[in-house]
């Protein structure tokens, strides 16, 4: 998928990379997480997605040798707390109920891409605009695969960081409400973001004023 364009409107975006990012290897056991009475009607919703666009003022090649390796590295050590994010949502044959399940392995769809043509500092303002420039920096969840006892496994979370040339960057995370509400989200950006600000340093993370995040309520 590397160097495929995406056209929209007046915005064109060039897919650079396009990889997965785990926990780290060993650091989650596979975990099974019942959904409560209140999570279940989420199933049904769409997709959420959540942009955030910060300044960087460098090339693409710089954001590609310096920001990007440690926005990767954060990712995956945020994830070894936050693993639903990583999980799939299991939909097993009735009578048995949907639930987060957690497998070896299982990652976060990371993409890479550049936009060539956007104006970024438009995107950045207070002013109006068509919320339809933005689509192209929002990814598409991948599509759910279905184990041989007919259980289905749909993915839960996906990220797209787009960079502007010499202006900044935007970080769009798509993820199933069923996962989180909106306040484990912006608990596990506020994580990400804490962890990266260290430069990846896991006991600068765990010292942090950010409480670790509780799966069994």
């Amino acid at each position: 998928m590397a160097n495929e364009v995406i056209n929209w409107r007046h915005c064109t975006v060039k897919i650079i990379e396009q990889c997965e990012v785990t926990p780290p290897s060993g650091s989650v056991p596979a975990t099974t997480i019942p959904l409560s009475f209140l999570d279940l009607p989420w199933l049904y919703c769409a997709p959420v997605k959540r942009i955030f666009f910060y300044d960087f003022p460098h090339s693409t090649h710089h954001f590609l040798h310096t920001a990007l390796p440690s926005l990767k590295h954060s990712l995956s050590l945020t994830l070894q707390h936050f693993f639903p994010f990583a999980a799939k949502i299991a939909f097993p044959p009735k009578p048995h109920e949907p639930h987060i399940l957690y497998s070896q392995g299982d990652s976060v769809s990371f993409t890479v891409a550049e936009s060539t043509t956007s104006d970024f500092d438009n995107l950045v303002s207070d002013s109006p605009r068509d919320v339809g420039h933005v689509y192209p920096f929002a990814p598409t969840l991948p599509s759910p695969r279905v184990l041989e006892d007919g259980t289905l496994l749909a993915p839960s979370m996906t990220v797209q960081v787009t960079v502007f040339d010499n202006k900044g960057f935007s970080v769009c995370v798509t993820f199933r409400h069923a996962i989180a509400d909106g306040r484990a989200f912006h608990h596990f950006m506020k994580f990400w973001a804490s962890v990266c600000g260290s430069n990846g340093d896991k006991a600068f993370s765990l010292q942090s004023h950010l409480a670790l995040p509780l799966h069994h309520r």
